[in-house]
């Protein structure tokens, strides 16, 4: 009788056992299922594929995701980020104005399209959506990218306008700087050229970028007149610089220095 009842719990157990494990597999499976139906679920394995580099992968996922919430507007901005990182600018413009339909205070999507349309040769759009962008928040990149195309239409009052509105929201920005002082440059406003290339500089992280603002310094100075300040910089640059075109650049300078013309 006592080993009859110790089988008994011991089955009992074994039973319990057999039940708890079936409990755990349904409720994995079912948890499973609910995500492979979750739109938040496909984005991240979306996410995690592009961190790998797996493009292909990603925009698959991100479709899934899509497809299971049309409204699911973060997958429309990934799909669109690695459109663009594939140029396939035509596809980057449609996930991004699909993104801004569901999502139109976007700020930085009006200027990701912008930057798709001013890649596009539609320059006339990409200045709609980066002045979206300035609208919204006195965008910095925005504004930038506002200054360049101004500047490449030769409009050169209203680039240096943006540009310092660029520099009033994002003041530490090299790039910007430099892009200021080449304006100014172009203007001949050779002195305050000479003061933001100085800035461009100063606040500068890379080796090339040193490298490039230091020439765009230089070219101020030589119309400047400075022909001593612009030989010596450029004498010390000369040795430092690795890019065979900066340097062929650099020799160009040196000899317009010795014939003491401006650029």
């Amino acid at each position: 009788m006592r080993k009859r009842f110790v089988l008994s719990v011991k089955m009992l157990l074994l039973g319990a056992f057999f039940l708890i494990f079936i409990f755990c597999a349904t409720t994995e499976s079912q948890k499973a299922k609910e995500n492979e139906n979750d739109p938040q679920y496909q984005y991240q394995k979306g996410v995690v594929a592009l961190k790998y580099g797996l493009e292909d992968e990603a925009i698959k996922y991100l479709n899934q995701a899509i497809a299971l919430d049309p409204q699911h507007f973060q997958s429309y901005k990934l799909l669109g980020l690695i459109y663009f990182q594939k140029k396939n600018f035509e596809q980057a413009a449609a996930a991004f104005q699909k993104c801004l339909e569901i999502k139109p205070d976007l700020v930085k999507v009006h200027n990701q399209l912008g930057r798709v349309y001013w890649e596009m040769g539609q320059a006339k759009k990409a200045e709609e959506e980066f002045k979206k962008a300035v609208v919204f928040d006195g965008n910095a990149t925005a504004s930038y990218n506002l200054a360049e195309i101004y500047f490449k239409q030769e409009k050169l009052e209203l680039a240096l306008d943006y540009i310092q509105k660029c520099l009033l929201k994002k003041e530490g920005w090299a790039k910007a700087y430099s892009l200021k002082g080449v304006i100014l440059n172009k203007i001949g406003r050779f002195s305050e050229a000479i003061e933001s290339f100085k800035k461009a500089l100063q606040i500068s992280n890379t080796e090339t970028d040193k490298a490039v603002y230091g020439l765009n310094l230089s070219v101020a100075y030589i119309n400047n007149k400075e022909y001593d300040k612009a030989r010596s910089l450029l004498e010390n640059l000369l040795p430092r610089v690795k890019d065979e075109k900066i340097k062929a650049k650099i020799t160009e300078y040196l000899k317009m220095i010795r014939n003491r013309r401006p650029l």
